[in-house]
């Protein structure tokens, strides 16, 4: 799970609550390695979904991943069998899809090994929605992000339309209550904060103000920690 010679940071929370800006920002001001979960099985989605694959179909998803191979460059852009998908997997189309792959046990199995490979060879953060309480239990600073359902709606909203997509904010908002009600409700990692997660309120904080009280808690609670003991 998890070597003890790196330092792993998870950020998890619910979409829009800002752990995918946070945790970037964090990783490269510190210094550390940057997983972005979500855009792994967004990627893996997208692909089944491709290959119209329904996410029923246990059996043909199980063959499928037998094949893929994924890869992350230093640009954080993402490829599927060596296509690059980066644009794609942010679509509302991928949105509305997502919870149901991922959801999978066949699909989680298939990619908890690699993302606790990474943790072993390098310090990291890991943002996603179950990376203290499954992916990385042992981890040395777990933060939970969490913020009202408008406000991750409008962050959403926003995101979408700077990349040029065009959708309604009601949409928007709709998208993110239905996602909230799966990845609460899924038998298999269910989107719980850890028990010993910080738990941090965004929905009336700048980007800047969350990176700052993360960065701040990182240094206090792990980096002073790891100097006391060396």
């Amino acid at each position: 799970m998890k070597s003890g010679k790196t330092i792993i940071i998870t950020i998890d929370g619910p979409a829009g609550s800002g752990k995918s800006s946070v945790a970037r920002r964090v990783a490269e001001e510190l210094g550390f390695a940057y997983l972005d979960s979500g855009a792994i099985y967004r990627a893996v989605s997208f692909y089944l979904s491709q290959k119209c694959i329904s996410s029923n179909d246990v059996a043909k998803i199980e063959v499928e991943l037998e094949k893929l191979t994924i890869q992350i460059d230093d640009q954080q852009r993402i490829f599927v069998n060596g296509a690059d998908v980066t644009g794609e997997i942010r679509s509302p189309k991928v949105d509305e899809i997502v919870s149901f792959y991922s959801s999978l046990p066949v699909v989680r199995r298939r990619l908890l090994s690699i993302q606790r490979e990474l943790g072993d060879r390098q310090n990291l953060i890991a943002e996603g929605r179950d990376m203290g309480t499954v992916v990385f239990p042992n981890a040395d600073l777990k933060i939970f992000l969490k913020a009202n359902a408008r406000t991750r709606a409008a962050r959403r909203w926003k995101e979408l339309a700077e990349r040029g997509v065009e959708i309604s904010y009601d949409d928007v908002y709709y998208q993110i209550i239905q996602r909230d009600e799966l990845d609460s409700k899924r038998k298999l990692s269910p989107l719980l904060p850890a028990e010993d997660a910080i738990i941090l309120d965004t929905s009336d904080l700048t980007l800047e103000e969350v990176v700052e009280a993360v960065k701040k808690l990182i240094k206090e609670c792990v980096l002073k920690v790891k100097e006391c003991d060396c």
